[in-house]
């Protein structure tokens, strides 16, 4: 009996034995995995880090491009609506005309536009809509009353029934612009004017308190707190073109 209880606790001793063995194994094993869990932490971290802080470079050189290109392009104009059946060669004196309306008082040999085209329409769009005219007026402060008048109106002329005139501004600003559009229309459903500053921000007015908007989540927050976002009427279109593309140019 003496034998056989000894073999039986030399066996127990030799499990116990094994299985410390196996619980410090897995405990080192543990231990080195926690630390290495960590260590790709730290290193995550430290590469999101890095990624935020080249985001925020290429999102600032994005802002100078298109900073650059909206400086080379801030004589222009486009006119949307222009009918198809006024032809390349009477385009000049159709500008002209144009804006002879939108500023009566501006002397004849002022309104003068260096160039003038037609570009290219989306493919999406049907043959109906007519390609929007792209022009460049000689004199900015010439071209910028024109526009401001337009806006002012709010109607359309009518001696030019069919006739949208906005800014020309480049894809990224266009880009920028359409993830506002859910401020903007609620605020001209309200009739609260605003206007755009860079880098693309809204700035408007409100009882006489100016507000500027740095961020789409930021213009939301703000109209919620003034009780305007509730639903919206469905705005008329001009055309299919791409959502919030006609606001975004204004």
């Amino acid at each position: 009996m003496e034998t056989m209880a000894e073999k039986l606790i030399a066996t127990w001793k030799t499990t116990a034995d094994q299985i410390k063995r196996e619980v410090r194994d897995l405990s080192a094993r543990t231990t080195t995995m926690e630390r290495r869990h960590q260590e790709i932490e730290t290193v995550q971290t430290a590469t999101s880090e890095k990624l935020q802080a080249i985001q925020h470079k290429l999102t600032a050189m994005e802002e100078r491009m298109a900073d650059h290109e909206d400086r080379a392009r801030r004589n222009n104009l486009r006119l949307r609506g222009v009918p198809e059946t006024v032809l390349p060669d009477d385009l000049q004196a159709y500008a002209r005309g144009l804006m002879r309306a939108y500023a009566p008082d501006i002397p004849a040999d002022m309104l003068l536009v260096d160039r003038i085209h037609r570009v290219s329409k989306p493919k999406n769009l049907p043959d109906s809509i007519p390609r929007d005219v792209l022009l460049r007026a000689h004199y900015f402060h010439i071209k910028e009353l024109v526009l401001r008048s337009h806006r002012n109106r709010g109607d359309p002329h009518d001696d030019f029934p069919s006739v949208r005139i906005m800014a020309d501004l480049s894809p990224a600003t266009l880009r920028r612009r359409r993830d506002y559009s859910q401020t903007t229309t609620v605020l001209r459903s309200h009739g609260i004017r605003y206007r755009w500053g860079f880098p693309t921000k809204l700035i408007l007015t409100k009882g006489g308190k100016t507000s500027i908007i740095s961020s789409p989540e930021e213009g939301l927050q703000l109209i919620e707190k003034w009780g305007l976002l509730k639903e919206q009427p469905g705005e008329q279109r001009h055309d299919k073109r791409r959502p919030g593309r006609n606001a975004a140019m204004d």
